[in-house]
């Protein structure tokens, strides 16, 4: 232990920081000068110290130790996107990518696609495998099962989930929320075997891609999951079996530090939600995917995506993430290139940045404590008012919340474009000459029962790429 009679200062209170930064504005107003507010709602001060922690914070464990000795203490499964249009190019592509660096898949299938031939020799009992339904759910959840049946596969071989929630069906069509829950229940009776395979997964990250604010994604996904609870109940699901079949997906955006607070916080209101229902769970139990923001891109600087996707990940690792999926700009049309780049940050981040040596790096630092406790705070207070006024459901059949989750698209999408926010290589340090990378751009046009992802640049995008 330190000699305590080292340290020779006297300590200083944050009053006393405060009033000398005051005494050294000369007359400039403190809050003004060096305050800032988050996502327009929580304000960020210029310095933190212990006085401002209600109480000292536990270490969080985002999962279970590993059994196999000598294995580092944090650990995730790092994703890549598969698209296979082709099931044998398909399976070489999974192959390669699981002997360099991935050791997770998230498989984009419309349900007609061969199971067999697509995951060929592929061992996953060893790897998270993650579907994400891009047609007809049941069609999905049929080829699922008979893939399992085909090949034998014990429950202890399948790890992942299904990236999927009856919350879905609304966003894509308006209706069918009764019918997903249908599915939901089937879903949740034909893998209760499958422990560590989530049946449902609940898409919190549309609500940051389509350029809502962190406090809005929790809050509108905590809404749907407490939509599931009351909607399964009636299909005589407990909220116990919710619990234990929901994997949540959020998006990590540009907000370095917020970011990590926020998964950090969403883990914990997920414990105290199922709490509130009488439902006791471990904390290293809730199985949590990030992925790197789409809304935080720019089809203008392709360069400055990929440095974006870096720390964007390194915030996902950081809140706690179980799965890191790093989703390449250009989506399926990606370049072998750009696939490999998505691939390797996972790595770099594990084996050069050593982010894999503690379970909580972020734990005890006062600034990111205190920002996770206001987000808690601020996303309680909106759940509730959500609640109030009937639901997520109810919001979601009279577009309120999509009419919230606009309003602060446009308002972020303004600020780019009057250059009050500066977003590199898009208003500002655009690229030149050999390193102007401009991506293709398409118009958005969005349905009202829908909400698409977007970007922030997307007005700047508009009006430069339009003319061009």
């Amino acid at each position: 232990m330190t000699n305590q009679d080292f340290y020779s200062f006297p300590p200083s209170s944050k009053k006393a920081w405060i009033d000398q930064v005051k005494k050294d504005l000369k007359g400039k107003d403190f809050d003004e000068a060096l305050s800032s507010r988050l996502w327009n709602e929580i304000k960020i001060q210029p310095f933190y110290t212990s006085e401002d922690l209600e109480a000292p914070r536990a270490q969080f464990k985002f999962h279970p130790v590993s059994p196999i000795p000598g294995v580092s203490p944090r650990i995730w499964s790092n994703l890549v996107s598969i698209f296979p249009d082709n099931e044998k190019d398909a399976n070489q592509e999974i192959l390669q990518s699981l002997q360099n660096g991935a050791d997770g898949l998230a498989l984009h299938l419309d349900g007609t696609e061969n199971l067999n031939q697509i995951l060929k020799a592929v061992h996953t009992e060893f790897i998270s495998t993650n579907f994400l339904p891009t047609g007809e759910t049941a069609l999905s959840f049929h080829m699922i099962q008979d893939w399992i049946e085909s090949v034998h596969l014990k429950p202890s071989m399948l790890n992942g989930a299904v990236l999927w929630s009856p919350c879905d069906e609304l966003f894509r069509s308006g209706e069918n929320f009764n019918s997903g829950i249908s599915q939901a229940a089937q879903a949740i009776h034909d893998f209760k075997e499958f422990r560590e395979f989530y049946p449902m997964t609940i898409d919190l990250s549309r609500y940051a891609n389509a350029g809502g604010t962190g406090i809005q994604e929790l809050t509108f996904g905590l809404g749907e999951v407490i939509e599931l609870i009351d909607h399964l109940s009636k299909k005589a699901i407990s909220p116990t079996q919710v619990f234990e079949n929901l994997a949540f997906h959020t998006a990590v955006g540009d907000s370095h530090f917020a970011e990590i607070a926020k998964v950090k916080a969403l883990r914990k209101l997920v414990l105290e939600l199922a709490s509130n229902y009488g439902v006791q769970i471990e904390m290293e139990s809730i199985h949590i995917i990030t992925s790197t923001s789409e809304w935080s891109k720019s089809v203008l600087d392709k360069n400055t995506n990929l440095i974006r996707q870096t720390y964007e990940a390194m915030a996902g690792i950081l809140g706690g993430s179980n799965s890191l999926w790093v989703k390449p700009a250009e989506g399926k049309n990606a370049s072998i290139l750009e696939k490999r780049i998505a691939r390797n940050v996972s790595t770099i981040l594990k084996e050069e940045s050593y982010l894999d040596k503690v379970m909580d790096p972020a734990a005890g630092s006062y600034y990111l404590e205190t920002l996770q406790g206001e987000i808690e705070k601020s996303v309680i207070t909106a759940l509730q008012e959500l609640e109030d006024k009937g639901g997520w459901l109810k919001s979601f059949e009279e577009r309120s919340l999509h009419k919230e989750i606009r309003a602060s698209r446009v308002s972020a999408q303004k600020k780019v474009l009057a250059d009050s926010q500066i977003k590199v290589g898009a208003n500002k340090y655009l690229a030149k000459g050999k390193l102007e990378k401009h991506l293709p751009f398409e118009n958005i046009i969005e349905k009202d029962f829908e909400l698409l992802p977007s970007r922030a640049t997307y007005f700047v995008e508009q009006n430069t790429l339009n003319k061009a």
